[in-house]
């Protein structure tokens, strides 16, 4: 319940529904103890990670996504953003497809382990998750796939951790940065000059031919008096990332080419909780929320608390009234 509204909130519920009288603040140091607790035991992981390989499973594939999104902490000069870092590993056994009678296919992740970290710099967090790979097979997995969308502390993060891992661009941010560049140059309200300078280089993208957009960007830059940065910026950026944009080989291999999994769980994760109108958090109760939710939306939620001592995290200083079931 505390995971999912604010602390006030759960406590007037427990009140309404169980006739629990508990405080807010009894709530917020208890899901901070719980999460930090959860964010200790794996880091501690993360540092021996070479026993975490014990499994005798062989995946065909292992999916590695990685992404940041922005938390409002707390500060002494008031409120500072701080990225909050996720990871996702799951395989291609953990993926569900389904087609509706409409036709449209649908996709489900059935067993997803997620990693976070915030305010620690990024080398915790590298090391979260290759423990968290590690420990669900990638040593073991035929092939592996990272999925990003282009940022350079990633792709660091897959040289140092993840050297011998496919690395392909999300074909959403590919496109994304292709609009981006159309708008500069035609305006953000003439959508049908964007749609049709966007259409042909898409295509040509789908069809893993980077290479020929790259020129044509050139050209078109080259000849451009007032849009050079618009054309030259796109150009850099699949310059930069060509390699592992060869979404026609990819898709024939039956590769997941999108990073939608990962940017849904910011949003749902994170974003959901805490990034609410008003909300404000320290470093540490925000990276325990994160922690306790992360658990919950790798359904093992029953699990975990199955294995939890509860009285272990109560306190004498909360009264009588304080306490749940």
């Amino acid at each position: 319940m505390l995971i999912f509204m604010p602390f006030e909130h759960a406590a007037k519920l427990l009140k309404e529904i169980y006739h629990y009288e508990v405080s807010e603040t009894f709530l917020k140091d208890l899901s901070e103890t719980i999460g930090i607790k959860l964010y200790k035991e794996f880091e501690n992981k993360s540092r021996m990670p070479y026993n975490l390989d014990k499994g005798d499973t062989h995946p065909d594939i292992m999916y590695i996504h990685a992404d940041g999104s922005m938390v409002p902490i707390l500060s002494e000069n008031g409120i500072k953003y701080h990225e909050n870092k996720l990871g996702l590993v799951y395989t291609s056994d953990d993926i569900i497809e389904k087609t509706s009678e409409s036709g449209k296919k649908r996709v489900k992740i059935s067993n997803k382990r997620y990693v976070s970290s915030i305010g620690e710099g990024v080398e915790p967090f590298k090391k979260m998750l290759y423990a968290c790979a590690l420990e669900n097979g990638y040593r073991r997995s035929q092939k592996v796939i990272f999925l990003t969308d282009g940022a350079m502390w990633l792709k660091k993060l897959k040289e140092d951790y993840f050297s011998e891992a496919v690395h392909i661009l999300d074909w959403y941010h590919a496109v994304d940065h292709l609009w981006g560049a159309a708008k500069k140059i035609f305006g953000e309200n003439n959508y049908a000059a964007c749609a049709e300078w966007v259409a042909p280089k898409k295509e040509l993208l789908w069809d893993g031919k980077v290479d020929s957009v790259i020129r044509q960007l050139t050209e078109e830059g080259f000849k451009s008096k007032k849009h050079q940065t618009a054309f030259f910026e796109l150009r850099a950026y699949y310059l930069g990332n060509k390699e592992s944009m060869k979404y026609d080989q990819f898709r024939f291999k039956g590769y997941y080419i999108g990073s939608g999994a990962i940017e849904s769980a910011n949003k749902y994760i994170v974003a959901d909780r805490l990034k609410r109108t008003g909300m404000r958090w320290t470093l540490q109760h925000a990276n325990a929320l994160i922690w306790l939710r992360c658990k919950y939306f790798e359904d093992r939620w029953d699990d975990f608390w199955d294995s939890m001592k509860l009285s272990d995290f109560l306190d004498h200083r909360y009264s009588t009234h304080d306490k749940v079931a």
